[in-house]
């Protein structure tokens, strides 16, 4: 009885080893894919669904399947027997893209500037790693050919495959949105123009009005004025008689009443 317990102890450790070892483990961020070629492509991509590319997918066509795999641009699975060159190693927070199939996976970079590089665990130790380029501009030179033939021909043997997105693609997607700032700008400018005229459109029209209804006012006012002032005295009038409300007769007009008459009258009275 207790030979077996030991032997189903035995098997149960064996079955969690082998679990383990099925899972690849996250190795490091890098800026350029190395020798890493595009084997496929997933929307839900996660780490075991790139392994499943890599080694099992890999073992089924004949091959030996990858000790290295990689993802980036979410959905991309790249596969290789080596790791990229350390040179191109960058700081893990670098790739920040989440897997769509596993949101606590990363998948390098949204843009494909940068790699998820993962151990596939066929191997018992550290895969070994591109070899060191001899300068800094021949190693930017093989690695844009070596990524576009590794591109090309990767399209042209599985139609599932998807090209990596190069930093060159990123500089040149940028320009739009300064030409959309620079759209932005020039419609606000417009707009600001457009209600500054409006504005003085309508500072100009209600002066104008005002001006109007003050010379209408001033006009109505000399009319009353004009209406209410006391007609012109006639010369010809004495002004003692004009100061007299009892009426001593009837006035003829071709007389001319400015001087006094004198008139002869009978001290007696009779």
């Amino acid at each position: 009885m207790k030979h077996l317990s030991t032997l189903v102890l035995a098997a149960l450790s064996g079955y969690f080893q082998l679990a383990l070892g099925a899972d690849a483990t996250f190795y490091a961020c890098y800026s350029n894919q190395g020798s890493l070629v595009v084997k496929g492509e997933d929307d839900f991509q996660s780490r075991g669904a790139c392994r499943v590319t890599c080694v099992d997918d890999a073992k089924a066509a004949g091959g030996p399947g990858y000790s290295v795999q990689a993802m980036t641009n979410e959905t991309i699975c790249l596969c290789s027997q080596t790791l990229p060159n350390d040179i191109y190693k960058v700081d893990d927070s670098d790739c920040k893209q989440s897997c769509p199939g596993y949101k606590t996976e990363t998948c390098g970079t949204r843009l494909g500037t940068y790699f998820s590089v993962y151990l596939t665990g066929l191997e018992d130790g550290t895969p070994d790693e591109d070899p060191a380029p001899s300068s800094s501009s021949s190693s930017a030179t093989s690695t844009s050919t070596e990524s576009a033939s590794s591109t090309s021909s990767t399209a042209a043997a599985s139609t599932t495959a998807a090209p990596v997105t190069s930093p060159s693609a990123t500089a040149t997607s940028e320009p739009s949105n300064s030409v959309n700032t620079a759209g932005v700008a020039a419609g606000v400018v417009v707009g600001v123009f457009v209600v500054a005229a409006i504005g003085f459109g309508a500072f100009f029209l209600m002066k104008k009005r005002r001006r109007e209804r003050v010379e209408e006012e001033y006009r109505k006012s000399a009319a009353a004025r004009e209406f209410a002032r006391k007609p012109e005295q006639d010369h010809r009038l004495d002004p003692v008689m004009i100061q007299r409300r009892d009426s001593v007769g009837s006035i003829a007009d071709n007389q001319d009443y400015s001087r006094r008459i004198l008139k002869v009258t009978n001290p007696d009275g009779n």
